[in-house]
């Protein structure tokens, strides 16, 4: 299990820190420049409909361990991220399928789900139930490609994490009226308590 790949998702509530200081790009840096083992790549973005949101997506070839010659590197992430934020960052670790989920990065919108999976589903029905409804979406236009897992650390237990790439959202809209859609759709949201859903036009910070 502590081997296994996965996307690290925090989630930054900003202040007016986050648009007037280079404090969070010197993070991605600060990351970027790092000696941590098993650091791919990484992406941000504001959430399109909140731009007080930030995500910052980090693909890892492993979880993330924490040692003694990382923690000063962590220590000064950390400083400037608190910089900028109102509230502590939430992290989520994601064991995506397919991974890395490249192809959701690459287009233009992103589209993150984060759902509570109802204690009662039967998972493997619902794993079932998630390729369906991302799996009609692969051949309609606009669809650049997804992804999902669940997670697996952090502070979302029970959590599922869906991302879709679009070229627009309204391409999105779009599918969404379509009757595989509807038909996918049902028996998804049958399955979880809650979902929060948003777009982010990602930004490779890799370079």
């Amino acid at each position: 299990m502590s081997n296994r790949a996965v996307t690290e998702i925090i989630t930054l509530i900003s202040n007016n820190a986050m648009k007037t200081t280079s404090d969070f790009q010197e993070a991605v840096k600060l990351l970027r420049q790092s000696t941590f083992e098993g650091l791919q790549r990484m992406y941000w973005g504001d959430r399109v409909q909140e731009p007080g949101i930030r995500q910052w997506f980090i693909d890892w070839d492993h979880r993330p361990q924490r040692s003694e010659s990382t923690a000063a590197i962590r220590a000064q992430i950390k400083e400037k991220l608190d910089a900028i934020v109102d509230s502590p960052p939430t992290h989520r670790l994601v064991a995506f399928k397919p991974f890395p989920p490249t192809k959701c990065f690459a287009a233009p919108f992103t589209e993150v789900i984060i759902s509570t999976v109802k204690p009662e589903t039967n998972l493997n029905e619902f794993d079932k139930i998630v390729d369906a409804s991302l799996e009609v979406c692969h051949d309609f236009e606009g669809c650049y490609g997804t992804a999902w897992g669940y997670v697996v650390d952090g502070e979302g237990a029970n959590q599922v994490v869906l991302l879709v790439g679009w070229e627009t959202p309204e391409h999105h809209v779009a599918f969404m009226k379509t009757e595989p859609a509807r038909r996918t759709t049902a028996p998804y949201v049958e399955g979880v308590e809650e979902s929060t859903v948003f777009y982010v036009k990602a930004q490779d910070a890799s370079k």
